[in-house]
């Protein structure tokens, strides 16, 4: 029998790729293999092995326990090798590569937009997975920047301050003209709120914390945009960044004398050993775009 590991490489990545992507159509497009050569690569494995590594649900596929274990064993050391030989190719001169960036859609569209396009001009060779969204995501284990205002996403990612937004409580301008704004602290625990997530509302006054209350009502929406827009209709009332708000006609900011916890916006990557030349490039463009902007524009 054959005791070496030759041929059994590729296999165990490909292994790592199926359980990383939770299915082997994921692993097919992000490698660009087809999904015929994974499974006949995986029975292969398991041949060679002489173990199951995943049992089939339906159309699904789940890792059995000896799956996970070579999975645990051997994931971080396949990106660790994916990132260094990436880093000796950088070194020769080509930024080149895959990178993933996770980014708020707002953020995007009125911030890094017209520096990510130029970058992306720049560096044709860099295969870009731009994730835009309104969620504080978990990133998936490719991801290599993330922009978040939530700092504990995932601890192996460093954590760095960008800016700090400010929110105002925030209705509807007709409804406000119409006489219809909650007239003390009482209606406004009764109004009905809007929030990215579930969340206790939190007010300050001179510069003490008021008891906390859960909005009634509180409709949750994934997305800042849609919760302004929501706003805006007269369906609820939010807390939203002044930078975004004070601007809107559509909105009015009501009980300024109410300040809400501020929120600190952070940028998240991995350690330098483990960049990529195209992931150092961009994170500098990033830091670069962002050190334009006022304190008002953030």
């Amino acid at each position: 029998m054959d005791r070496t590991i030759y041929g059994m490489i590729d296999d165990l990545y490909l292994l790592c790729i199926v359980i990383d992507k939770t299915s082997i159509a994921a692993a097919s497009l992000h490698l660009d293999i087809p999904t015929s050569t994974i499974s006949r690569r995986i029975s292969s494995l398991e041949q060679r092995l002489n173990a199951k590594l995943f049992t089939k649900k339906g159309r699904s596929i789940t890792a059995t326990a000896f799956g996970l274990e070579l999975f645990q064993s051997y994931e971080a050391s396949f990106k660790h090798l994916h990132d260094d030989l990436l880093n000796k190719q950088d070194h020769r001169g080509e930024v080149a590569g895959k990178l993933k960036l996770v980014v708020p859609t707002l953020f995007y569209q009125n911030t890094i937009k017209s520096a990510l396009l130029k970058f992306i001009k720049q560096y044709p060779k860099v295969e870009l997975d731009l994730v835009l969204s309104g969620e504080q995501i978990q990133p998936e284990l490719d991801t290599d920047i993330v922009i978040t205002f939530k700092k504990s996403l995932d601890e192996s990612l460093i954590a760095r301050p960008l800016f700090e937004i400010t929110p105002g409580i925030y209705m509807s301008a007709s409804l406000y003209d119409k006489g219809k704004a909650p007239k003390n602290l009482q209606d406004l625990r009764r109004s009905k709120w809007i929030a990215p997530d579930q969340r206790e509302i939190q007010l300050i006054h001179n510069n003490k914390n008021i008891e906390g209350f859960e909005g009634r009502h509180q409709i949750t929406v994934n997305a800042i945009e849609a919760v302004i827009e929501m706003v805006e209709a007269g369906i609820g009332i939010a807390s939203l960044p002044i930078n975004l708000a004070s601007n809107n006609k559509k909105l009015v900011r009501i009980f300024p004398e109410y300040e809400l916890p501020k929120h600190m916006a952070y940028l998240l990557y991995k350690e330098r050993k483990h960049q990529t030349r195209a992931t150092q490039i961009l994170i500098q463009v990033l830091l670069d775009e962002i050190a334009k902007m006022t304190p008002d524009e953030s």
